[in-house]
């Protein structure tokens, strides 16, 4: 089974080409190019929220200008998740989008919440946390890319932010990096499960009650 978005997520254009969600890479900061995808993925996120769907390069740049504020980044180490969602809360009350944020869901509850999330049509920002305890650790997940006859591996990340468009019973769907690309549920759970939930979860998000 399949749950996903309602409208296609926000796109970037360059040129003749568009792409799926931001990226930091494409910002002059070095730190920000190293540690902003948290605020990459939230900013896209709010774009959706406020029914964006497509930008030039130079209006996303205002957009990411106009929220950074909200998502202070400790130099070489980003930002957390509780940080992540209280940036988020700020934004979203700043921009009149009436959804509550929160960090985590306990490891019986991610997937049921991250399911319930993009049904209710609200984008799900995930993070693949650093090696933990053994920060020293690198061990990576891989995202893949579609390919002809299935799927191609692309690349290999830790503590990253990424967000989810969609989800079946085996693939998640995600925005990262200002691409579509594609992360194995299972590897994902083992990770998690390795590696805790203090850093691998999930930007839960919720639409207020009238």
């Amino acid at each position: 089974m399949r749950t996903e978005l309602k409208r296609p997520y926000p796109a970037i254009r360059t040129g003749a080409s568009l792409s799926c969600g931001g990226s930091q890479n494409w910002f002059p900061d070095e730190n920000f190019r190293l540690c902003g995808c948290g605020v990459i993925a939230c900013a896209d996120v709010l774009l959706y929220l406020t029914g964006q769907e497509e930008l030039t390069r130079e209006e996303y740049f205002a957009h990411i200008a106009a929220l950074r504020k909200y998502f202070p980044l400790i130099p070489r180490r980003g930002i957390d998740g509780v940080r992540l969602a209280v940036g988020f809360h700020l934004c979203a009350r700043r921009l009149g989008v009436d959804v509550r944020a929160g960090w985590s869901a306990s490891g019986a509850k991610f997937w049921d919440r991250l399911e319930k999330q993009l049904a209710n049509d609200l984008p799900a920002v995930i993070s693949i946390g650093p090696n933990f305890p053994r920060v020293w650790g690198d061990e990576r997940l891989p995202l893949y890319r579609k390919a002809e006859g299935g799927y191609v591996e692309a690349e290999r990340t830790k503590g990253h932010f990424l967000t989810v468009v969609a989800l079946d019973d085996e693939w998640m769907e995600v925005s990262s990096w200002g691409r579509r690309l594609y992360l194995n549920r299972r590897a994902y759970a083992d990770y998690m499960r390795r590696q805790g939930t203090l850093f691998t979860n999930l930007l839960f998000l919720e639409r207020k009650k009238l």
